[in-house]
């Protein structure tokens, strides 16, 4: 098996059916299996997607609560069969074969340990695909002075890959991040200390650390309908934003010594303020 590609899904079906309709018209160059791992929320997915896809051999993982965006894909992973592995947001869409471009390209450069497509919004605008840099103090004051830093130092291609050719980053965001399976096992996956949000930056950071590049590749395009699958009524909002804090407090009691988590958490409180500052004027 080639690729086995690893959708979760929280309530967000019909949007993991378009996916998989979209995924099943572009690929063609690999031999791919689907695995889609439920949180404890829709009952009988393994039947829907077998009779909305007869033959296809479609895996549904039923889990018995709610376990979070990296332990899930975790558990998919424990079941897959492919020699690299797709982790592939419900709410997006292939515009083209990206699968099998990701794949070949992991294939023929054993020094690349991860890889993503441009990721584009439902008007095929560019969007959030990546970024340069790990979370930090730099981070914080780049984020702080409104992107300034990276804008002057990355140009557009901060955070999207316009150059055409694949390029070296510091982590694919969680929507479409394909790497070998024996490198996933071999770190340890998705650290279980995550629920939701920043746990993608912790894996590739610890794919860094193991010696491996991470690489933005733009001939793979897909869609990603962004908070699709996080509807944004104000009580969503208010979780959502609560679960990145809590990730972000993660990724920092992982990844940075005392010093540095409260020279950054100083740097970030300030942002939020700012924003709302600048919201009440």
């Amino acid at each position: 098996m080639d690729v086995s590609v690893i959708i979760v899904n929280y309530h967000t079906s019909e949007l993991v059916t378009d996916c998989l309709r979209s995924l099943y018209a572009q690929c063609r160059g690999v031999e791919l299996e689907v695995i889609v791992v439920d949180n404890a929320s829709e009952p009988g997915l393994q039947r829907k997607f077998d009779t909305l896809f007869p033959g296809l051999g479609v895996k549904c993982l039923q889990l018995d609560e709610n376990v979070g965006f990296g332990r899930a894909n975790n558990a998919g992973a424990e079941i897959a069969s492919g020699r690299n592995l797709f982790f592939l947001n419900p709410d997006t869409i292939l515009v083209n074969d990206a699968v099998s471009i990701l794949s070949g390209y992991l294939d023929s450069h054993p020094d690349i340990g991860a890889v993503g497509g441009n990721l584009y919004d439902e008007c095929m605008n560019p969007m959030l695909s990546f970024r340069r840099r790990y979370p930090g103090i730099r981070w914080e004051l780049n984020e702080l002075l409104h992107n300034w830093p990276d804008r002057l130092r990355y140009g557009d291609n901060r955070r999207f890959n316009h150059t055409g050719r694949p390029m070296q980053v510091a982590y694919i965001t969680g929507a479409d991040l394909m790497m070998p399976a024996s490198l996933f096992h071999g770190i340890g996956g998705f650290s279980p200390e995550f629920f939701m949000y920043f746990e993608e930056i912790d894996l590739c950071k610890r794919v860094a650390e193991a010696g491996y590049n991470i690489v933005s590749v733009p001939d793979a395009h897909i869609q990603h309908l962004e908070g699709g699958s996080f509807p944004q009524d104000p009580t969503r909002r208010r979780t959502r934003w609560q679960r990145g804090e809590q990730g972000r407090g993660v990724y920092y009691r992982l990844n940075a010594n005392p010093l540095r988590r409260a020279i950054a958490d100083i740097l970030f409180r300030t942002f939020v303020l700012s924003r709302k500052l600048l919201k009440r004027l």
